[in-house]
């Protein structure tokens, strides 16, 4: 049997395995140490996020969301702590919705978490948890942590993180500024760039910025994968004349004083921001590889 032939029935066997689901309002417990659920879970679509989360469900659908699990827990006293759990599709969506607004490094649940002032949130395979006790006590620590523990058991296995991410050099990287998404407005949110799409980043083309150390201020190194060489370099050209002002060599000084400059590796952009001259433009491109 030709080996294309092999490698083809691979991926259709492989697109259609069926995603495992998992019953979470089920497996969460009725009652805990006082708290107690409130109702049925509501449940949220792409087409109906927005009524949950008014001015917030665009982060979650630009990255691919499916659907949301919603519930509450109540005292006596009428507190309530409310778990949300978004199945993003994949497990680097779940990563990128994650790691969009995390300031710390932190593994205690699934496979990054992050817990501050009675919010819990954590991803592991293609789910991102949020879990809200506000304001924030000892004993209601205690009920977020073990609801939080059983959704991560729950889930089970692992995913993947996005593989562009594994791109970033490593010297001088901050390890939790290390973002990933596929909509252009989402740079913009870490790092201005432009009004316009400048790098014609989409939703094919998978992106990761990290914030790098410097004696002359902090940088940020930007890297697209592009599904071909002739659209990498589309993207690139057009960088070079709306943001760089035409610089020869591709990099330039920004309005601010700064600079900026990108390299191109067959599909694969890597743009500098915020260097404090070209020298280090230079340097940091020259550390990125394909």
């Amino acid at each position: 049997m030709p080996l294309v032939f092999i490698l083809l029935l691979g991926l259709m066997r492989f697109d259609a395995m069926p995603e495992t689901n998992i019953d979470f309002e089920k497996i969460l417990p009725r009652a805990t140490a006082g708290w107690t659920k409130t109702g049925p879970a509501k449940t949220y679509t792409p087409a109906t996020l927005s009524t949950y989360i008014d001015g917030g469900a665009e982060l979650y659908i630009s990255y691919g969301f499916k659907k949301a699990l919603s519930l509450k827990y109540a005292d006596a006293a009428e507190n309530e702590i409310s778990v949300d759990i978004f199945d993003m599709g994949s497990s680097p969506d779940a990563f990128g919705v994650f790691a969009h607004s995390r300031e710390t490094i932190d593994n205690a649940f699934g496979q990054g978490s992050e817990y501050a002032a009675g919010l819990l949130t954590f991803w592991k395979d293609r789910f991102y948890v949020s879990i809200l006790a506000y304001p924030e006590t000892p004993a209601k620590k205690d009920v977020v942590f073990e609801l939080g523990r059983t959704i991560a058991k729950a889930i089970g296995s692992d995913g993947a993180l996005p593989p562009i991410i594994a791109l970033l050099p490593e010297e001088n990287l901050i390890p939790e500024s290390a973002k990933y998404f596929h909509h252009y407005v989402w740079l913009n949110s870490f790092y201005f760039v432009s009004n316009e799409n400048v790098l014609d980043i989409g939703n094919d083309t998978p992106a990761a910025l990290g914030k790098y150390r410097h004696p002359g201020g902090n940088l940020f190194l930007l890297l697209v994968r592009y599904p071909d060489e002739a659209r990498a370099e589309a993207a690139g050209k057009k960088f070079g004349r709306q943001v760089l002002g035409g610089a020869a060599d591709d990099i330039g000084p920004l309005k601010d004083g700064r600079f900026a400059g990108l390299r191109r590796l067959s599909g694969l952009l890597a743009v500098v921001f915020n260097a404090p001259d070209a020298p280090t433009v230079r340097a940091i491109l020259a550390k990125t590889k394909e």
